[in-house]
């Protein structure tokens, strides 16, 4: 059974209750995300300290999680009733990573579909990571991380178990990765969501717009009703362009969806020569 959420978000208070990590034996992390966060830690990290680590996380503790925008902090308690206090600070992306962010992931159908499902799959990872973005940090330096106890080496065995409670944490709740960056869950779909309205409805540049309107003989105005019949207005019925041939689906402008990484007009064009041949074949015959 799953159990409870147990970390603090924000807005709430502090958690004082002593908790454990789940996982009592053999390695931390259930999900690939959480496994590959714990993978970050343990090839940088001194063995021994890490097994010191994980000890301390099972039968110690930790109390007063909170995670915000860009950092999570905890109190660590290895033995003893006083804790140490750790903080792991994150790099919060800048307008222009998340403008990438949203655009990579809002431009595929797969990743927004993965991304609404909570079931964040490795595409996601792997395509923001092609483009410089990292998710999950690509160096266990690229976090900075404090605690106050006497050892020198980084991560020290209080900052260590902090980060196997952190990687439970996304077992549980993967949408904590974006805010460990700076933004919230709610934030990064309402982007996408705007950002997908905005690509399903694209206005043409006046420019453009006039140079398909040239290009097809396509009017400013017309008789919607005679468009099928060609009755009506001579000035209303659409003419072929003499030795011309346009791409119906070229009108449409670009799907707001990509197939094999390309745009899925794109590749609805190139299904036109095939559909054209086989038409003139057809009247051919009659």
């Amino acid at each position: 059974m799953k159990r409870k959420i147990w970390w603090s978000v924000p807005g709430t208070l502090p958690i004082h209750t002593r908790i454990t990590l789940h996982s009592q034996h053999g390695p931390i992390g259930r999900t690939w995300l959480a496994k590959q966060f714990v993978l970050i830690l343990e090839e940088y990290g001194e063995n021994g300290r890490l097994i010191r680590a994980k000890h301390c996380g099972r039968h110690g503790g930790g109390n007063s999680i909170q995670i915000r925008a860009g950092e999570m902090s905890m109190g660590v308690l290895c033995s003893g009733t006083s804790a140490r206090a750790v903080g792991l600070l994150f790099p919060r992306f800048s307008d222009e990573m998340w403008d990438m962010v949203v655009h990579t992931i809002s431009g595929n159908a797969t990743l927004t579909g993965s991304l609404l499902t909570g079931s964040f799959s490795t595409d996601i990872v792997d395509e923001l990571k092609q483009k410089g973005i990292h998710l999950i940090p690509d160096h266990y330096r690229s976090v900075r991380a404090f605690c106050h106890c006497s050892d020198d080496q980084n991560p020290c065995i209080h900052i260590a178990a902090a980060w196997y409670f952190l990687a439970e944490i996304l077992d549980e709740d993967p949408w904590v990765l974006f805010l460990l960056h700076g933004m919230t869950r709610e934030e990064v779909l309402q982007r996408i969501g705007g950002h997908r309205d905005k690509i399903s409805q694209p206005v043409p540049d006046s420019n453009e717009e006039q140079l398909i309107i040239q290009e097809t003989g396509i009017p400013d105005s017309y008789d919607a009703s005679g468009f099928f019949s060609c009755m009506g207005s001579a000035d209303d019925v659409l003419t072929p362009v003499p030795q011309r041939r346009i791409n119906p689906a070229m009108l449409l402008g670009p799907a707001p969806f990509k197939l094999g990484g390309k745009n899925l007009a794109k590749r609805i064009e190139q299904l036109y020569p095939v559909i054209s041949s086989y038409a003139a074949s057809l009247l051919s015959r009659e």
